[in-house]
């Protein structure tokens, strides 16, 4: 969805709010190397 807002529609943004429920390592990184910052809950496990 993030590389679709970027690429294909040409959004612009700096910041991603994300829940819990889609906060991975990989997702996380992918922000990270796009340049974007991004604000979310870590979950326990």
């Amino acid at each position: 969805m993030i590389l679709n807002a970027i690429k294909n529609k040409k959004i612009p943004f700096k910041t991603v709010l994300m829940d819990s429920w889609y906060t991975t390592q990989r997702l996380m990184v992918l922000i990270d190397n796009l340049g974007k910052i991004y604000y979310c809950p870590l979950k326990s496990n």
